[in-house]
């Protein structure tokens, strides 16, 4: 039998104050249930989601996004003022027994950012000092709560650049999940290779799905499973706010019927050091069907 035939490896991404506090308890209610263990990827800093509005005038197709995918159901208003016209709460800083529970649960833990919106907006117009704070104010609040130092990280929105892979290079990680691709690979950015192992997202996520325009509640399920892989490491990123809020419910069903079909669950670590040989790939910036703006993409 190979030795990835039917695995997922089950990433969770924690952008707010609304989807940690909210939806990760689902996320982790649905998990127990099936007794799956995922990876969290949690953004630690302040919830400056409000900040998002000024993209309906610099990313084409920002707009048109927000209205398909119904984004004040998923995030919720009070989400979409933070940073503007309401003070922006800190996230999971400013819930550190949820941040244990989700340990004692024995999910792996990483750090997915500090302030999120910064980062996926402006990471290029960012100092390597600036986005090397960014690492400390997000690896310290880690250690505060946790007690350890985080062994991971994954970017906001698939964003990376020069200067982020470099600092990256220097924390000691395990591997980092910055990209999407295929499978696990050193990054060459502009010409410059990376220590880093990249592990990229290589299934779409459902706000993906829902902007094809032929995927709807009924069919989504059905399509998520018909993407998969069989002998490769499917890596599908959930977001909280969304598998966690109104998708719920898809999401278990998701879990259900491919857990019927032989799936297997895994958290990213858990294949991470069988990939210590993987090769080198270059990393360009790309549009995803489903997605405005660009992300990082493997060759």
């Amino acid at each position: 039998m190979h030795i990835y035939n039917r695995v997922i490896l089950l990433k969770i991404d924690v952008d707010t104050y609304r989807g940690m506090k909210k939806g990760v308890p689902v996320l982790l209610e649905v998990l127990r249930r099936h007794d799956i263990k995922a990876s969290f990827f949690l953004s630690f800093g302040p919830d400056n989601s409000g900040k998002a509005i000024w993209n309906i005038f610099r990313t084409k197709g920002f707009l048109s996004k927000m209205v398909r995918t119904g984004a004040p159901r998923l995030y919720g208003f009070k989400t979409m003022l933070y940073g503007t016209l309401l003070p922006a709460p800190l996230i999971s800083s400013a819930l550190p027994d949820l941040t244990r529970q989700i340990a004692e649960e024995g999910h792996e833990i990483g750090v997915h950012a500090w302030d999120h919106r910064l980062w996926q907006d402006n990471l290029d117009k960012l100092s390597e000092r600036r986005i090397r704070e960014e690492f400390e104010k997000s690896f310290r609040s880690f250690k505060n709560i946790l007690g350890i130092t985080p062994k991971a990280t994954a970017a906001p929105a698939w964003s990376c650049n020069l200067l982020s892979l470099k600092i990256q290079d220097s924390l000691g990680l395990d591997y980092s999940s910055d990209t999407r691709g295929r499978l696990p690979f050193y990054p060459r950015f502009n010409g410059q290779l990376f220590k880093t192992l990249q592990i990229p997202t290589n299934q779409p996520c459902i706000e993906e799905l829902i902007g094809l325009g032929f995927v709807n509640n009924d069919n989504l399920v059905k399509y998520q499973v018909s993407l998969l892989k069989q002998y490769l490491p499917n890596v599908v990123t959930i977001h909280a706010e969304v598998e966690g809020g109104i998708y719920k419910e898809e999401f278990d069903q998701f879990i259900r019927k491919t857990l019927t079909e032989g799936y297997r669950f895994y958290p990213l670590n858990a294949i991470a050091p069988g990939f210590h040989d993987a090769p080198e790939k270059s990393v360009n910036y790309g549009h995803l069907p489903g997605r405005s703006g660009t992300v990082a993409i493997s060759s």
